[in-house]
């Protein structure tokens, strides 16, 4: 029975690393792990009251490592899509900026970060220079790129 838990472990310690490092290998082998531990099982010759039990709490640890698995990719993904440029893609050019005014939140020599609206994008300037806390113009996109200019006092 001890032979079985501990291939059991492994076969769903393998399972939640298959989430996180594709390629199927570490799925077969958590799989192979977890039916292995079921024919230790029938090897040892255990009841079928006790082989049952065993068998759903086998199906729900999967499931529960699956479950938990699946949180901590989401958990990334929020990471990543929450941060400082808010999803910003090439292909999700938000036109709406364009004449927009802000802030460089960094020197932009030509490239940096700029606020819009209390949040932070990446952008480009023609000029050769525009210091932090600037006051900066949307005038153009490019790629994923704003591009802005200084907004000079008149």
């Amino acid at each position: 029975m001890f032979v079985a838990i501990i291939l059991s472990l492994m076969g769903l310690f393998l399972i939640y690393l298959e989430f996180f490092l594709p390629g199927s290998i570490f799925a077969i082998g958590g799989s192979v792990l977890l039916l292995t531990s079921l024919f230790f099982l029938v090897v040892e010759k255990v009841k079928i009251f006790h082989f049952i039990v065993y068998a759903l709490i086998l199906v729900l640890l999967v499931l529960m490592v699956i479950k938990l698995a699946l949180k901590k990719l989401k958990a990334n993904k929020d990471i990543f899509l929450n941060s400082d440029q808010e999803g910003y893609r090439a292909s999700n050019f938000k036109k709406d900026l364009i004449g927009k005014d802000g802030i460089a939140s960094t020197d932009l020599r030509p490239a940096g970060k700029i606020f819009i609206n209390e949040k932070s994008y990446f952008a480009i300037t023609r000029e050769n220079y525009i210091e932090k806390g600037k006051k900066i113009k949307v005038i153009a996109g490019h790629g994923s790129n704003l591009i802005v200019k200084e907004l000079k006092k008149r």
